[in-house]
């Protein structure tokens, strides 16, 4: 069926992928004398010049290219194994990605600041001073129930669908709370990066080459370092965009 929905993709159609323990590379490289082909020893390479000298025919010659080879596959981007909170699914050729949605700031400080003022006016009200409205101790509690409702929410059943093939990029939370669920052409998106903020959240962001020229996109916020380097690196992967530095990029 076309265009169908994401929320009613069934699970059984879905298969997660299982992590790959992967062994780091073995890195070594023995070098030899271009002169006379013998094996160089080690006491005759400075890796500082990058200079060495054949101890058989005494030829000296450079190993810039064998150490530049060297420091190429150690220098390789570590892969960050799949953090709780993440999962991957496999779809008819999609990747999709589904994410636990965490609280925010708002929230957090909701949760805390109106179960109090709910508390203190509810107090104030009906220790018989009669100081203020009925409304004050309603509007609070009415708040404190809405911000725990939220928070109950969250932890159970918010959550971000990522979903990405050849053609497009699209992300949806459901439920919605007020956002938009937004769509991004493919072969637009030239690199992901991420930014954090005060080092609790970290925002995942995309560089996108449109006509109008080329324009930086927050696809979502995520807790941790973890989450947000694992979502970079398997975008990236699975689109085939060479990882690189970005200047905005912050983390």
């Amino acid at each position: 069926m076309k265009n169908e929905p994401f929320d009613e993709y069934k699970p059984v159609e879905k298969f997660e992928l299982k992590e790959i323990q992967k062994e780091p590379p073995k890195v070594f490289k023995k070098v030899c004398c271009p002169s006379c082909t013998k094996e160089v020893k080690a006491d005759n390479l400075n890796l500082q010049s990058t200079m060495g000298k054949c101890g058989s025919c005494n030829a000296i010659f450079s190993i810039e290219e064998e150490v530049k080879s060297i420091k190429t596959v150690t220098e390789v981007k570590q892969e960050t194994l799949r953090p709780e909170g993440i999962d991957l699914f496999y779809y008819k050729g999609d990747l999709d990605i589904t994410i636990q949605q965490h609280l925010h700031g708002v929230d957090a400080a909701g949760l805390f600041i109106f179960p109090f003022f709910a508390f203190l006016t509810t107090f104030i009200f009906f220790a018989g001073k009669k100081d203020i409205s009925m409304y004050f101790p309603i509007v609070t509690s009415l708040a404190s129930f809405y911000f725990i409702y939220r928070a109950i929410n969250f932890s159970k059943k918010n959550k971000t669908y990522i979903d990405i093939n050849s053609n497009y990029l699209s992300i949806k939370s459901r439920p919605k709370n007020f956002k938009k669920d937004r769509t991004f052409n493919s072969a637009d998106i030239d690199q992901v990066y991420l930014k954090y903020v005060d080092g609790t959240h970290y925002y995942v962001y995309m560089m996108i080459n449109a006509l109008e020229g080329q324009k930086h996109v927050k696809l979502l916020t995520v807790n941790s370092l973890s989450k947000a380097k694992y979502l970079e690196q398997e975008i990236e992967k699975y689109l085939n965009i060479e990882d690189r530095k970005v200047p905005e990029a912050t983390a």
